[in-house]
């Protein structure tokens, strides 16, 4: 029997989503590969605003990011849930302890999006009990409607002088 199951989530075109990140401020975009976003990637390295800056891991992209702010920048991070968990120390110290502002797009790598959250693989239901745990304001990105709310949880990484993440339901289109 061949089911025909609904996506849950919908893919943001990256096009779409790196003018919206010109349009808020962001001025460099520090990634690590990411397959989820890669259209996003794609689309941040043919327009060149904002600027696409790779790095090899998250603790990196960590340095990074606060090094931009500190120079009078306007960056965010892009990456992955699993690379999100592996850079939770020094987003503790650099975020939230230094109290730079992070921006950070967090994709759902492993989320089926046909399924909700709870059959998805544990890097998938983690990822926002572990942002609840530690305190760190997040949004959903599931469709075109969410890129609205990107605006605000920009500002309020800046506002509140830590880290505020965009958890990215499906891959980017």
């Amino acid at each position: 029997m061949t089911t025909n199951a609904q996506p849950l989530v919908h893919s943001v075109a990256g096009d779409v989503l790196a003018a919206e990140l010109r349009r808020i401020g962001v001025t460099h975009v520090v990634t690590v590969p990411d397959t989820m976003q890669r259209t996003l990637t794609a689309a941040l390295e043919a327009q060149g605003d904002p600027v696409l800056v790779p790095v090899c891991t998250e603790d990196e992209a960590m340095g990074v990011n606060a090094g931009l702010y500190a120079t009078g920048h306007r960056p965010m991070l892009l990456i992955q849930n699993t690379g999100f968990y592996a850079s939770l120390n020094t987003m503790r110290g650099i975020a939230l302890d230094a109290q730079i502002p992070t921006f950070i797009f967090v994709g759902d790598f492993g989320r089926d999006p046909t399924k909700p959250i709870s059959e998805s693989p544990a890097r998938v239901r983690f990822t926002a009990p572990t942002l609840k745990a530690w305190g760190i304001p997040y949004y959903r990105l599931d469709g075109p409607d969410d890129v609205s709310a990107l605006d605000g949880a920009f500002a309020q990484a800046y506002e509140r002088r830590g880290p505020v993440v965009v958890i990215i339901g499906a891959a980017t289109a």
